[in-house]
């Protein structure tokens, strides 16, 4: 009798450990995982992968002295690397080779996403493109202000595609909030290689963004400018076709908003 009581019991314990068994198995193998990643990256040069790896180690084992320093280790390369990086970086700045420059602080930020010198620097270099534009000394990669003009029968501008910087340049300039530094940038590139579809898309995005800005101030005209604008780079977004079709209705049933002084 004492047996057969005891026996869900002891099923019930082989069930429990059983499963702890499992857990800390999937446990184990998830630690090797990221062991394997973080080792990996760090031979590849990939340092900001790698410190990510290490970071979810240290989480996942507070109590590994090992795993510390290997995180300490990767974030002082990626100091010392971010800083060399940085001041080539500058140097290419001051000799008003702006393209270098800009692969500089872009190779400076995929090291540290939160580099505000880099991301400072950036945002002077695009302000430098567009006074040189302004005073009618385009750069080798820019038009005119809008790029709508062409450029004269002497300048052989290089096609966009061979330049994948400026694109990342306006993609971190958009999510710093330098919406208009961006669409110039954009414009530009797309105006040298219409096929970039890339940028494309990215500036029919930023379009409607400002589009959205617009309607927050109750400028309606500008807002159904800008979606048209989008939509003549991207054709098939039924989403913007719908809205601009919904703007226009609204437009024609009352009075245009007057912009803001």
């Amino acid at each position: 009798m004492l047996v057969g009581c005891a026996s869900p019991s002891s099923d019930s314990n082989r069930a429990s450990t059983s499963s702890v068994g499992a857990s800390a198995a999937s446990t184990a193998g998830f630690e090797q995982q990221y062991r394997e990643r973080a080792s990996s990256a760090t031979r590849q040069g990939r340092l900001a992968d790698a410190a990510i790896a290490w970071e979810v180690l240290t989480v996942l084992r507070p109590d590994s002295r090992d795993y510390r320093d290997a995180l300490a280790d990767t974030r002082r390369q990626i100091s010392a690397a971010a800083a060399e990086r940085l001041a080539r970086a500058a140097q290419a700045q001051r000799r008003g080779d702006l393209d270098a420059a800009t692969q500089g602080y872009l190779a400076v930020l995929a090291l540290q996403p939160d580099s505000n010198p880099a991301a400072d620097a950036l945002r002077g270099i695009e302000r430098e493109r567009v006074r040189r534009q302004q005073l009618g000394r385009p750069s080798r990669l820019t038009l005119t202000r809008r790029g709508t003009e062409t450029m004269a029968p002497s300048d052989k501008p290089v096609p966009a595609g061979t330049d994948r910087n400026e694109l990342e340049h306006a993609a971190i300039l958009a999510r710093q909030g330098e919406i208009d530094s961006a669409i110039s940038l954009l414009e530009r590139r797309t105006a040298l290689d219409r096929t970039d579809r890339a940028a494309r898309n990215l500036l029919a995005d930023l379009y409607e963004r400002k589009a959205d800005d617009a309607l927050a101030a109750r400028d309606t005209a500008s807002a159904i400018g800008l979606l048209e604008k989008s939509l003549r780079l991207d054709a098939s977004d039924a989403r913007v076709a719908e809205r601009l079709k919904q703007l226009r209705s609204s437009a024609a049933a009352k009075p245009l908003e007057p912009r803001p002084r």
